[in-house]
């Protein structure tokens, strides 16, 4: 196959990969892998997936329906079932061409408004060039503020490119210890978990330091902080989006008023 003619996924760094599997691995040690292990945090999704009943919300409905077997343990099998088609994009990006200005007439541009035509003289410094590229591009081009992620052409666009995979990683484990401990309290998640080095938790003197300046209040503060995001990423993965923490109407009965004793119960 032609690298020309291979996938490409906004989530994973690089245009092309070797082999078809190196995508897999990629996308397991990056945003996709935690997109996939978020959702399987989902109590939602394995009601669904356990009792056979869509949530009475067509958009949850239809993420679960997309997302496929998420009680495979394994991402590199789940991605190569559902997670490769749900990322790809169905175009690649746009490159920068020449145009082929022998064959003008046969030279294809894009489409009116997505790109600008700049015709560049060979008799003038790079330099010049340089710097009247730069004029015309502030003029036209978004720059910074242009979010790449509204041109994606994937069924599962990323919400942003603009995302730290440490400090996901850290929201997800702090979820997922709060799941399996629900009384346990905030500063000792980040000290079982060690998301603050820096903090020295053991053999202390409580007595020493005021609420403000105590390492357990600091502490708390910080996984307070992981599990506000954590839980709405949760939220919001459910619907599709990823990785997003902004907070969003919550579905409180996702099964309905019927169903959602049983549901509660289940999970």
């Amino acid at each position: 196959m032609k690298n020309s003619k291979r996938p490409f996924y906004k989530g994973i760094s690089g245009f092309t990969r070797e082999k078809e599997e190196d995508y897999g691995w990629d996308a397991a040690k990056g945003v996709y892998g935690w997109w996939w292990r978020y959702l399987r945090l989902s109590p939602v999704f394995w009601f669904a997936r356990s009792t056979g009943i869509a949530p009475t919300n067509s958009q949850l409905a239809k993420v679960i329906e997309q997302a496929g077997d998420l009680s495979e343990r394994h991402f590199n099998t789940w991605w190569a079932a559902s997670g490769s088609q749900l990322f790809v994009e169905e175009t690649r990006p746009r490159q920068v061409r020449l145009v082929d200005e022998e064959n003008l007439d046969d030279f294809i541009f894009y489409p009116k408004g997505k790109s600008i035509v700049i015709e560049i003289p060979l008799t003038i410094s790079q330099g010049t060039i340089n710097k009247k590229i730069h004029e015309i591009l502030v003029a036209h081009h978004a720059g910074r503020s242009l979010d790449v992620m509204e041109h994606s052409t994937a069924k599962w666009a990323l919400h942003t490119k603009r995302f730290d995979l440490t400090t996901i990683e850290r929201e997800y484990w702090t979820l997922l210890y709060r799941m399996l401990y629900p009384d346990i309290s905030a500063w000792r998640i980040g000290d079982r978990l060690k998301l603050a080095p820096g903090l020295n938790l053991r053999d202390i003197d409580r007595w020493k330091f005021n609420r403000m300046s105590s390492p357990m209040d600091r502490m708390s503060s910080t996984i307070g902080r992981y599990l506000y995001k954590a839980n709405w990423t949760l939220w919001n993965a459910e619907l599709g989006t990823f990785p997003n923490a902004t907070k969003a109407t919550p579905i409180e009965q996702p099964f309905g008023s019927k169903l959602h004793g049983e549901f509660l119960e289940a999970t």
